[in-house]
Formats: structure tokens, sequence, C-alpha cells
């Protein structure tokens, strides 16, 4: 035994050493990766400041450079004038590369907050190289169901572009890519320029949809790697920084100090009963928070807390767009995964509020929920988890209090499946447990936005 446990230790040390050499590697590329790519000669709007874009758009409020006019750059501009031209509300339309200055976590957002305190109020559709596209309407009727009739009309769109496609089964590798920003911006415009009640008619929605300018092609065209010199190397940047996260958490999990496994006697196991918990409900106050959230955004100055308020915005509302069509208990596998993202999601919703509030307030820590439970709220404490002596977790009050007299603190357990064993939610192997909701991981947000992407982090 002594001898296989030596044996072990070595395997364990070797490993430790060539992590950390993989970690020191990956380091110095992502050091000398930004350095390559800032040596590229950048696109138009790349060049330019946030008032120079909104001069170009008071000069003409349709902005597409070629990087994103899937083909045919001018014929874009034309048929977006051609809508909005008329239109009772100002309507601006920006297709390019990003311009300098902005969040990185969702550029279009910031983009256009920043435009509307330049411009005025009016409806702002955003879609730059890097980043998720945008639309967001200040000082008209309605606006909520303005971004309301937008969304519905995407994936009725996308339904008529491509008829035999199941986007709900269909693997990602073979169906299509969807529709461009193009097609997305001409949506968006045509629903805009129509004024309240928001929506737009089947014929007109059917009419973009199967032009020949709205799919996505296969291929990106050569164009965008053309005018876009420094794409390829930010991604190889964004997968080094990946592998080196993971190499990092890797590298502290196989140094950390751990009890034994214990096997649980019946009667500890038997205690374990899942938390009570409202589907519904959860979603209802992630929706609120992330409204909220936006509303705040729209007024907040620019500053590294608000970047990071909108890489919290963005990652609760992809995680919300999911929730939409809610399961019901009876289906225990998509159910349970539901109750998984809604709190998720709410957590999300509460750090980036939290986030904007640590403007102008220095010391303040960011928002950190309770390990054990993130409905408990945030956590105040640091403890010793029971199940890794050297590893200090994060708890509420009632959870630290539980430990230090003794007791074990009330966990987030959500209901089984096919009557598998009762377990906290950190034991499961999910980017939630992964992260303690944060509790673990202080950029939750671009983790949860990376595994929806299906990048690791």
């Amino acid at each position: 035994m002594r001898g296989v446990a030596a044996q072990a230790g070595a395997v364990r040390r070797a490993a430790r050493t060539a992590l950390a050499g993989l970690v020191a590697g990956l380091a110095l590329l992502t050091v000398a990766v930004p350095a390559a790519a800032t040596t590229a000669v950048p696109a138009a709007l790349v060049d330019s400041t946030i008032d120079e874009v909104a001069a170009a758009l008071e000069q003409d409020p349709v902005i597409v450079e070629e990087v994103m006019g899937n083909g045919d750059a001018a014929g874009a501009h034309d048929r977006l004038r051609e809508v909005i031209d008329g239109s009772d509300v100002p309507i601006y339309v920006v297709l390019g590369s990003t311009p300098r200055g902005l969040s990185q976590s969702d550029p279009a957002n910031d983009l256009a907050v920043r435009l509307r305190s330049r411009l005025g109020d009016g409806i702002f559709f955003i879609a730059l190289t890097s980043g998720p596209p945008r639309h967001e309407a200040w000082g008209v009727p309605e606006a909520t169901q303005f971004s309301i009739a937008v969304y519905d009309a995407y994936p009725r769109a996308r339904d008529l572009a491509f008829p035999d496609v199941d986007w709900n089964n269909d693997s990602s590798e073979s169906r299509p890519r969807g529709l461009s920003d193009v097609a997305d911006a001409q949506i968006a415009a045509t629903i805009a320029a129509g004024g309240a009640p928001w929506g737009i008619t089947d014929d007109a929605l059917d009419e973009i949809a199967t032009a020949p300018w709205a799919p996505l092609p296969e291929e990106l065209p050569r164009s965008y790697d053309e005018a876009t010199p420094g794409g390829r190397w930010v991604v190889g940047t964004a997968v080094g920084l990946s592998v080196l996260l993971v190499g990092l958490r890797l590298l502290l999990w196989a140094t950390a100090s751990r009890e034994p496994r214990r096997r649980v006697p019946a009667s500890a196991s038997a205690v374990l009963a899942p938390t009570r918990l409202d589907l519904a409900d959860l979603v209802e106050r992630a929706n609120q928070d992330a409204t909220r959230l936006a509303r705040e955004l729209a007024d907040a100055p620019s500053s590294p807390y608000a970047d990071s308020a909108v890489g919290y915005r963005t990652a609760a509302e992809a995680v919300l767009r999911d929730l939409d069509d809610l399961s019901s208990p009876e289906d225990k596998a998509r159910y349970g995964r539901q109750l998984r993202d809604a709190v998720g999601a709410l957590v999300l919703a509460k750090a980036g509020r939290h986030e904007l509030g640590r403007a102008g307030k220095p010391g303040t820590e960011r928002y950190v929920p309770c390990f054990f439970d993130p409905l408990h709220g945030r956590a105040f404490h640091a403890v010793s988890d029971p199940g890794r002596r050297s590893v200090d977790v994060p708890a509420c009050r009632r959870c630290s209090e539980a430990l230090s007299s003794g007791g074990t603190p009330r966990a987030l357990i959500f209901p089984p499946v096919r009557r598998r064993q009762l377990r906290p939610y950190y034991e499961e192997n999910t980017v939630w447990a992964r992260t303690g909701y944060g509790a673990l991981d202080g950029q939750l947000w671009a983790t949860v936005t990376a595994e929806r992407a299906g990048v690791d982090r």
C-alpha cells in the first residue's frame, strides 16, 4: 500500500509540475498574441471615436460597412434608408466593425447608450464584429412592446427562411447558420418605421426572410478577414485564456488538501430534501431585476463597473430567453434544467445591478452569493468547506452560524431525476456548480456566456 501511495503521490507531483508549465506557457501566449493583433490595420469604424460615429449618423442615419454587409453593403444601406426615411421617430442603424473604447463584453449596447447621449432619443440597431447585436428604443411609446415585437419576429423569419430545419432538435453541425445581421436590421427597422402598435406583417417578414441577401453564408466572406485582420488573433487569445483558466482551476484542485471520502450513512442522506422552488416565480423575479438593470444602464455613465454590468445583463438575458417556454414538473429533466437556469438568471441580474452600484463607492466589493445556496443572498463570511480543509467558500450569516455551531448549512438541492440520490447543487456537473453561481467565479457572466457559446473557460 505504501508503494501505491508513493506512486500516486509522484503522479500528482508530476501533474502539478506539468500544469504549472502549461499555465506559464499560455500566460506568455496571451501576452504575445494581443501585441501581434494590434499591429494590424483596422477597418474604418475601428479608427473612429464615438463622437465621430455620432457625427456621421447625423449626416446619414445608416452606416453599413463591407465587413457586415453580407456581400452587398451598398444594397443593404439603400434598403434600410428606404424603410426608415419618413419615420416619425429617429432611427439609426450601425453595421460594422467595433469602434475603440467600448465595453468588451457588450460593445453594441454600450455604443447604443453612448450614441443616445449624443443624438437624443430614438431607435438604435447596432451590430458589430464583436459581441451580440442590440436594438434599443428611447423616448418612443411602448418601448418594451417594440423590443418584444422584434424578438418575436426573429424566430418567425428564421422559420420562413429555413422551413425544413428543426432548430430545437437538429444538431448545430447540420443546420444553417441562420439569418444575417443585415436581415435582422431590416426586420427591426421595418418594425420601428411602422410605429406603435409595433409589429410587422407576414408578407413583409416573408419578403425579408426569403431574400437572397438574408441568410448567412456557410463560410465568412474573404473580405471579413481582410477587414478584421486581428480577428483570428483575438480568437486565439480567447482560446488560450480559456485553457489557461481551466489549467489554473485544475492546478488549484490538485493541490487542495482533501479529507478522505466517507460513505454517508443512510440515516444522514434521508435528512436531505429538495429545496422548495417555484419556477415561474424565479423567472418573474429574474425578469424584473434584468429589466431594472437595463433601465439603470441606460442612464449610467461609462465606467468599468458599467462595462461589467453590461456583461451581467447580456448573460442574464441570454439565459432568460431560453426560459420563455416553461416546463411542467412532470418533465423532470427539462424542469430541473430550467430551475437551475432560473436561479442563475436571478443571480446574474442581481450581480449586475450591484456591480453598477459600485461606481463611485470605493471599497465596495463585488456581489458574492452564498456558496451553499445563492438564494440566501450575499455572502459575508468565508468558511471552511467541510469536504476540503484548505478551501474556504463564501457563506451567508445563517450558513456560517450553522457551521460554527457544528451543524450543516441548508444547501440548495434541486429535485432529482430518475430517483437519484439527493445531493447539493455544487456536487453536480453544471456551469452553476463549477462556479458556485458566482461564489467561486469573479466573472460569472463571462463564464456563462462562454459556456452557452460552446467555448470552455
